[in-house]
């Protein structure tokens, strides 16, 4: 219930919108209530990022199937991507934004779901990076690179950059990263 009011709050006014007072009201509850059943801040704002990147995951795991070429893959993830972010920004943006105060580890459930959309890239970039440890570091590059357009185009800073909107720009980024990664590795192959 409290994941669901933060979604609800944060889908409407972002992160700054969540408080534990608002969560409790939300819920019924007293906020000492929401500490002790699910713990704080922090606890509330990995649950619901978790259940973003869940959401996520559907809805990039429905633009790409297991007969789509890697490229044609690799653009639905992106262009889904963009979309998602389009649609969700507010959710969106707690995910990319909230810091943690705890340092510690991240909890297991929430490595899981950081990795289920992750997996998705890296199962379309499989074929052009044969190698486990490149295609780490791929997926990596172009996950980073994706949220780094979706966060300029959400702050209104893109048209800064470049008259093109995000999503041209996703597809772009793909298209290059794919191609330059064929040329090198045509290159390790002859």
């Amino acid at each position: 219930m409290v994941t669901a009011a933060a979604e609800d709050i944060g889908a409407q006014e972002g992160l700054a919108g969540i408080t534990m007072r608002r969560l409790a009201a939300a819920v019924g509850y007293a906020p000492n209530s929401i500490y002790h059943s699910v713990g704080d801040m922090d606890q509330v704002l990995l649950r619901l990022n978790a259940r973003t990147l869940d959401r996520l995951h559907r809805r990039l795991r429905r633009r790409i199937s297991p007969e789509m070429a890697p490229e044609e893959a690799a653009l639905a993830i992106a262009d889904g991507y963009m979309a998602f972010v389009r649609q969700n920004h507010r959710l969106w943006s707690i995910l990319v934004d909230y810091a943690r105060r705890d340092p510690g580890p991240l909890p297991e459930w929430y490595d899981a779901a950081l990795a289920r959309p992750l997996s998705l890239v890296k199962d379309a970039l499989a074929p052009l990076f044969p190698d486990a440890e490149d295609r780490r570091r791929s997926v990596a590059a172009l996950w980073a690179a994706l949220h780094g357009i979706a966060a300029l185009a959400l702050s209104g800073k893109l048209g800064m950059v470049t008259p093109d909107d995000a999503p041209t720009l996703a597809r772009l980024l793909v298209e290059r990263y794919i191609a330059g990664s064929e040329g090198a590795n045509a290159g390790v192959k002859g």
